[in-house]
């Protein structure tokens, strides 16, 4: 099952102890109606915190299972949640939800977490669809996700037509020419391609932004590592805000720095090696960047 970017805010919000969780009594696309918390609350205490849909009740992961929202409402007398914007699916009596506190707002939540992604350093990615080789063609224009490090893999494409056997073959017959920042670089073979083939190239890169609540989070990252270094940005955060004047979020920060350090040693991000151009110097020596598409069996 994948985790997604509901999955990573709500382990942020419990990791932080600002998670409440609950099951439903009724509601809609707008609300979330539990009368077992009756009396509990002042009428907008939980205004501009945000709302979960933990599980749906029928246990098929449906929606609007993991949808989240901005609460812009509460009314104590009818135990009623607001949110701001209409969730895909009514909420059912049975449903799990959770509501966090306004004290970290939803999309500074969602800013931390993907700044946390980002602070874990660059994953292994692969473009497949940007290049394709050309007839009298060596010099291709590459894209500008690339230029972050040098790629470390080029591979074509030595099958046409079907999606399930490329037969890819790796060179490594090829230079990278940088270029000024916003540009485009140049990725150029010491050879003539066979034209109309794919280029599949390997880069690594920055995580990718996350903002609906099915986005899911690279799978390259432990799902715990990403909670805690989320919930530490967030409490850093809240640091900054209050100036450093709440011991127990200074502890707080203290434990989470340690949890990340022991976490990062025990869950590395799986990242592709590079590997090194290997020159062979003799009279048998071959070259094994001249492609020849491979026979069918």
């Amino acid at each position: 099952m994948a985790f997604t970017l509901s999955n990573l805010l709500q382990g942020m919000f419990k990791e932080l102890g600002q998670l409440t969780v609950s099951k439903a009594t009724g509601g809609s696309t707008t609300t979330v109606v539990d009368t077992t918390i009756l009396n509990r609350y002042a009428d907008d205490a939980m205004k501009e915190g945000a709302m979960f849909v933990v599980r749906d009740a029928g246990g098929a992961n449906a929606a609007p299972e993991g949808q989240f929202q901005r609460i812009s409402a509460y009314v104590d007398s009818t135990t009623t949640f607001t949110v701001d914007t209409a969730l895909t699916v009514a909420v059912a009596s049975g449903d799990t939800y959770g509501w966090a506190s306004p004290r970290y707002p939803l999309q500074t939540m969602i800013e931390m977490a993907n700044d946390a992604l980002r602070g874990l350093g660059d994953v292994s990615l692969i473009d497949t669809t940007t290049l394709d080789t050309a007839a009298a063609q060596t010099e291709y224009t590459a894209s500008v996700a690339w230029k972050r490090a040098r790629p470390y893999r080029v591979d074509i494409q030595t099958i046409l037509n079907d999606s399930n056997d490329n037969r890819w073959v790796e060179t490594k017959a090829w230079e990278w020419i940088p270029a000024a920042a916003g540009s485009t670089g140049l990725l150029v073979f010491n050879f003539q391609p066979i034209a109309s083939r794919d280029i599949r190239v390997w880069y690594k890169g920055p995580h990718g932004l996350l903002n609906a609540y099915s986005d899911v989070v690279n799978e390259a990252i432990d799902p715990e590592l990403a909670v805690i270094a989320g919930a530490l940005k967030a409490a850093e955060w809240q640091n900054s805000r209050t100036q450093g004047s709440d011991q127990f979020l200074l502890q707080k920060i203290n434990k989470l720095e340690n949890m990340l350090m022991q976490r990062k040693a025990e869950t590395p991000i799986t990242r592709v090696k590079r590997q090194s151009k290997l020159l062979v110097v003799g009279p048998d020596s071959t070259s094994l960047d001249y492609i020849t598409p491979p026979p069918r069996p």
